[in-house]
């Protein structure tokens, strides 16, 4: 697989400096569906259909999520699935970062998510595609790569460049 973790740090770093909400991660998980399945044995929940989780300004959206809590960890990991699922956050400066995939994996107590499947992050206008991009929420890092052979796109719009 390709790295190109420089010029996704470029689109964001040359985009008006922002910072996620702090605050998100530490609000409460909203889920809605059409539908949702439990098995107390194993803490899993499956949504189906038009499924919205919020978290703060966190914004995940696709046609099923399982949402995995181990309690003796108290570690939350939540696997979306779309065509695509999505993504969005608002930052301090009350812009937002989007992304899109066919697979979204949010792990809530480090804050990570991972787009996979044709994955899709746009800022400011400003835009970063491969196969998988990763991004630590809490600490504004991301890394993009590509399939084997495959290469990563990074659209950076002038006025993004221009304001600094």
């Amino acid at each position: 697989m390709k790295r190109l973790a420089i010029s996704a740090l470029l689109v964001l770093a040359t985009s008006s400096p922002a910072w996620a909400l702090s605050s998100d991660t530490e609000q409460p998980i909203y889920i809605n569906a059409d539908t949702q399945e439990l098995d107390m044995r194993t803490n899993v929940v499956e949504f189906k259909g038009n499924v919205v989780l919020q978290q703060g300004s966190i914004d995940i959206r696709a046609s099923r999520v399982v949402f995995e809590r181990n309690g003796a960890e108290g570690r939350e990991v939540i696997r979306a699935f779309g065509s695509p699922a999505t993504f969005q956050q608002k930052m301090d400066d009350g812009t937002f970062i989007r992304g899109r995939a066919g697979r979204v994996v949010y792990t809530t107590h480090n804050s990570y998510l991972q787009m996979l499947d044709s994955a899709k992050l746009e800022q400011s206008g400003s835009t970063i595609e491969g196969n998988t991009i990763s991004y630590r929420i809490d600490q504004q890092k991301l890394v993009a790569e590509s399939e084997q052979g495959g290469r990563v796109t990074t659209v950076i719009q002038p006025s993004a460049i221009n304001s600094q």
